[in-house]
């Protein structure tokens, strides 16, 4: 048989998994979201209310896409929010016309709805629409240029659409197209607009993420997403038992659940890859053996950020106290920890005893960007990881 024979045979029994266990896409199914009913309902209850929007922020590998993603299908399925349903995916190179560029289309597209009376194109991309007021009795021309889209023009342009636009990655941008966006979602709000944003994007507070712009704060409401308890991590691995017909063993669950720390990231990625070595091994149970065949994939199939810090990190020819020592901090998972705290879980984890001053030689080098940049120093003696998944990732690369 060959390679892609065997591939294809794989492929078909494997398929299945792709629909209960996550790692790389958000969540679409609204019933598959787990520990999120307190923020589902905030969210609903805002951009149900006129003239509110929403934003999303918290950290990297939180479930922030998923919660915006089966919270806007969800709500549309059971009419609770009404219209159409864009999302954007923003990158370093976005700009603003980018961002309310796929409204317009959808308005070009549709002049009856909307009582368009013409549409120009240049190339692939819309010069400019005209479009009749329709409750007045005059033509209002609305020109959106290339160059001279402002967020006033765009919220009154595509203001007059009924749904939720969702622009996520938003911590990507570049400032100014942070404040422009701030700037159309308050015109949105002065215009009573029937469309809603909702941002999602990596950030500590949601001031920083709007770049500050100080009066977009009353028309968006802040959803700031912690960790999911370990309750309902067990139920995103059940929900897979189910569908699958596969059953993982206690001891298993209550790994998994330890290694994920509150991130579903690691919980979808730790089980997609157990139920499918048991799968290919035609088995229904997921055993230590199973399990443990299945952690080199999760370690290769994670996040590519992660596997390069952590490998500059741990990068050396003469030793291999890099990995002891991060091992024993991922022990504080995302929590600050101090140098003798430090010291002491490396002597309960190795039997080794360092100094504060080897310490020190240890820790200049795991702050530097060139190493991974795995930690931070956050005062003198006082430390943290950078990326609060990094401890999930060294734990899961060193089982």
């Amino acid at each position: 048989m060959n390679i892609f024979a065997e591939y294809a045979q794989e492929f078909a029994k494997k398929d299945d998994v792709n629909k209960y266990y996550t790692p790389s896409t958000p969540i679409s199914n609204p019933e598959y979201l787990k520990g999120r009913d307190t923020e589902v309902r905030s969210i609903l209850d805002n951009l149900t209310v006129p003239g509110r929007h929403c934003m999303i922020y918290g950290d990297r590998g939180i479930g922030k896409s998923s919660l915006a993603n089966a919270t806007v299908i969800g709500g549309r399925q059971y009419n609770v929010l009404l219209g159409e349903y864009f999302n954007v995916k923003c990158d370093t190179n976005t700009k603003f016309k980018d961002i309310v560029s796929e409204c317009a289309i959808f308005i070009s597209q549709n002049p009856e709805k909307y009582k368009e009376e013409k549409v120009i194109k240049a190339g692939l991309s819309a010069k400019f629409f005209s479009f009749f007021t329709g409750n007045v009795g005059y033509e209002e021309k609305i020109t959106i240029e290339r160059d001279e889209i402002t967020p006033r023009k765009a919220a009154a342009t595509i203001g007059i659409i009924q749904g939720v636009l969702v622009i996520d990655e938003f911590d990507v941008l570049e400032d100014d197209i942070k404040k422009a966006v701030a700037e159309f979602i308050k015109q949105l709000s002065d215009f009573n607009s029937k469309l809603k944003v909702l941002l999602v994007g990596i950030s500590k507070d949601g001031k920083s993420l709007t770049a500050g712009h100080e009066s977009v704060n009353r028309c968006l409401h802040e959803v700031c997403l912690g960790g999911v308890d370990e309750k309902h991590l067990l139920e995103i691995i059940s929900l897979g038992e189910k569908g699958l017909g596969l059953r993982f063993d206690d001891e298993i669950k209550n790994q998994i659940v330890d290694i994920s720390n509150g991130f579903p990231y690691f919980t979808h990625l730790l089980c997609k890859e157990a139920a499918e070595a048991a799968i290919v091994d035609s088995s229904k149970v997921i055993n230590s053996e199973i399990f443990h065949k299945s952690i080199e994939k999760s370690v290769e199939n994670a996040e590519g950020r992660l596997r390069r810090e952590y490998e500059d990190a741990v990068r050396s020819s003469k030793t291999d106290v890099y990995k002891k020592i991060l091992y024993s901090a991922s022990k504080f998972k995302n929590e600050e920890f101090g140098v003798k705290e430090w010291i002491n879980q490396i002597y309960q984890d190795t039997g080794e005893r360092y100094n504060n001053q080897s310490m020190s030689n240890y820790t200049g080098r795991l702050i530097k960007k060139d190493f991974g940049a795995t930690i931070k120093r956050l005062g003198r003696g006082v430390y943290k990881f950078t990326d609060p998944r990094m401890p999930s990732f060294i734990r899961l690369a060193n089982m």
